[in-house]
């Protein structure tokens, strides 16, 4: 039901701002949830986007619609606007949120914006200090933390006058020195003894992350755990603090995004809208590259040509080679990329992967060559040898594709590559170059 006013109200937004009618479309923004602000303004382009940003009642409305904007779209809106007003709205955001908005900004005007904070921009500047993309630049510091010697009633006493915090599922636990010694939630905090110590019923060495941990291994950690958030220490086991489900679900959509247009050879960059000029430059070297495998094919059919005056019948069959290698070599990809993204397969077991991935390739192309060999031989163009050529010649480029596709990510990542950069399009590439040779070889040797 949520999702379905979401959308009507999305579709009329747009449409009064289509009309230019922007006091209507501010009176219904007024009545709208962050979320659903952040959905329209993320579909709209720069122009109308900040024109409607400014039509909202107030800074506390812009920053919760900023800080749920997708991509460098909220960037965009705060780098635009002048740093004293930009320092007001970030003054409203979560340390987090912010450190997040202001990371994207170029160095000076980010440094012109905290410059406004005040004492607020001590744990922004804190957590910008963290390398990108891990647990200490993705943590909010904002958490419940008290002595393991307390005893329930002192604790309900204690969070009840301590204010409202951002990541209040749990209750963490610390030694004199703010070392995490154990956890509980709220709910096991309610249902004990009032007079009972804390440290009698806790969760004894919770599982936690460093601050240089990556953030796809935060989000494995809390997928597999079924955390509702993850504590963070320091290389000296301090609490320093904690990385919440909501932003680990912004960093699973993040990096998903991220790996299919890796794999489609662009990078996320193109999604903010960069222009034609700078989209095209981004996705030139990876469409080089296959123009290159492209012609380096072309090259290759060349030297078949004896086989195909022979018998042209057979590059009739090119096309459906081709392509149910590519195919079969994307998927492997694909999966290998996914699985290692996730956590679900490890470079450690090599062996099961690349057998696994085999396997599968050698049953599609068993029952794809058997179906060729069945439909060239119904076709009959003249030659009893053909079905049996391309046959066999779709059977070797499908396991070859499968063996391809598997291996390359896994070479990537043992290098210590992102395997979804180059994967989509090199593992392409290879294959059609790899397909064309090992096919017209088969001819040749046949016929």
């Amino acid at each position: 039901m949520s999702e379905r006013r979401g959308n009507v109200l999305q579709a009329s937004i747009l449409r009064l701002v289509r009309r230019g009618a922007w006091s209507n479309a501010g009176k219904l923004l007024e009545k709208s949830h962050p979320g659903d602000i952040a959905e329209v303004l993320d579909h709209l382009t720069p122009g109308p986007r900040r024109a409607l940003f400014d039509l909202l009642r107030s800074d506390e409305l812009r920053a919760e619609a900023l800080a749920m904007l997708e991509f460098a779209a909220g960037a965009d809106l705060l780098g635009e606007l002048d740093p004293e007003r930009a320092g007001r709205i970030v003054r409203q955001m979560s340390s987090d949120d912010a450190s997040v908005l202001l990371r994207e900004l170029p160095r000076e005007r980010a440094d012109a914006i905290l410059a406004t904070l005040g004492e607020a921009s001590e744990d922004v500047e804190r957590l910008l200090g963290h390398a990108e993309d891990t647990a200490g630049a993705l943590m909010s510091p904002d958490y419940f933390a008290l002595e393991q010697d307390l005893s329930v009633e002192e604790a309900i006493e204690r969070l009840r006058t301590s204010g409202e915090r951002e990541a209040s599922f749990y209750v963490y636990l610390v030694d004199e020195r703010h070392n995490l010694v154990g956890v509980l939630s709220l709910r096991q905090l309610l249902m004990h003894d009032p007079h009972q110590r804390l440290s009698r019923f806790m969760t004894v060495d919770p599982i936690r992350v460093t601050t240089g941990a990556d953030q796809e291994e935060v989000s494995r950690i809390v997928s597999r755990y079924d955390l509702l958030a993850v504590p963070v220490v320091d290389a000296s086991n301090r609490l320093v603090g904690v990385v919440t489900v909501d932003d680990v679900i912004d960093v699973m959509r993040e990096e998903a995004t991220e790996d299919l247009l890796k794999l489609a050879g662009t990078t996320l960059e193109e999604v903010t809208s960069p222009g034609p000029l700078r989209a095209a430059w981004i996705r030139f070297p990876w469409l080089a590259v296959s123009f290159a495998g492209g012609l380096a094919g072309i090259w290759l059919l060349s030297r078949f040509e004896p086989v195909m005056q022979k018998m042209l019948q057979i590059s009739f069959f090119l096309p459906a080679v081709l392509a149910m290698g590519g195919n079969v070599g994307s998927q492997c990809a694909m999966v290998v990329v996914r699985g290692l993204a996730t956590g679900r397969l490890n470079v450690g077991e090599l062996g099961r992967i690349v057998s696994n991935e085999l396997g599968v390739g050698l049953l599609l192309a068993l029952a794809f060559s058997l179906a060729l060999f069945g439909a060239g031989t119904w076709m009959g163009f003249g030659s009893e040898k053909l079905p049996q050529v391309v046959a066999m010649g779709l059977f070797s480029s499908m396991v070859l594709a499968a063996a391809l596709g598997t291996l390359l990510p896994l070479g990537f990542n043992r290098l210590g590559v992102d395997p979804a950069v180059a994967s989509g399009p090199l593992v392409t590439m290879t294959i059609d170059i790899l397909g064309i040779g090992v096919f017209f070889s088969i001819a040749y040797t046949v016929l």
